[in-house]
């Protein structure tokens, strides 16, 4: 696989993924949703269009589960929001879906989501 087709293939993923995570406000009854990626291309994708022809179904699909006057997607480093960070690495671990509650959210992520709901700053380890 070349790079260009991989970069596509993670678009892809980073796309299903806000798609079946907007499904998922709508079903909590969530009306407003506020995503933070570290792709910069997928946020492109869908708040002005474009992107590779393959995935412009789910490109469609999103807008349209989205309002963009109301929803908000955003730029953050990846190392900005380090509860994504390590839910995204346990996903890639476990390669199959799994969503948590807040009751059955391990400690460690419990921990993260306390200091990023104070706003305080996280060092990152070596």
């Amino acid at each position: 696989m070349n790079c260009a087709m991989a970069g596509h293939g993670g678009l892809r993923w980073v796309l299903l993924l806000l798609w079946r995570l907007r499904r998922i406000c709508m079903r909590l009854g969530l009306s407003v949703l506020w995503v933070e990626s570290d792709s910069t291309l997928a946020i492109h994708c869908i708040t002005k269009g474009g992107g590779p022809w393959h995935i412009q179904a789910t490109i469609r699909h999103i807008r349209h589960l989205l309002a963009l006057d109301r929803d908000n997607i955003t730029h953050i480093y990846r190392e900005g929001n380090q509860v994504a960070d390590l839910l995204a690495s346990e996903g890639w671990d476990r390669r199959c879906y799994h969503e948590y509650s807040s009751q059955d959210l391990p400690r460690r992520h419990r921990s993260l989501v306390q200091i990023d709901r104070f706003g305080l700053p996280t060092v990152r380890g070596l």
